[in-house]
């Protein structure tokens, strides 16, 4: 599946929490909120997830080797 697949996914999932939300009594409301922005959350990062991979995609392996071979530690 792709991430952008994915995330439409986590989006629905949201919306299916939010419906629950306006239903829910007060304390229970909170809880369905709060889970419809986890879903939210998640599908950012797959949105984000795909734009990354997408801009990977446009560099060369050359531009890719240079990268990993900059010469910087991480320490």
């Amino acid at each position: 599946m792709e991430m952008k697949e994915l995330a439409l996914e986590c989006e629905c999932r949201a919306a299916e929490f939010r419906d629950k939300a306006e239903k829910a009594s007060h304390s229970d409301r909170t809880f369905f909120l709060e889970l419809e922005q986890h879903w939210l959350h998640l599908a950012c990062i797959y949105y984000q997830t795909e734009r990354t991979v997408q801009a990977l995609r446009y560099l060369s392996t050359d531009e890719l080797e240079d990268l990993d071979s900059s010469g910087h530690s991480v320490h």
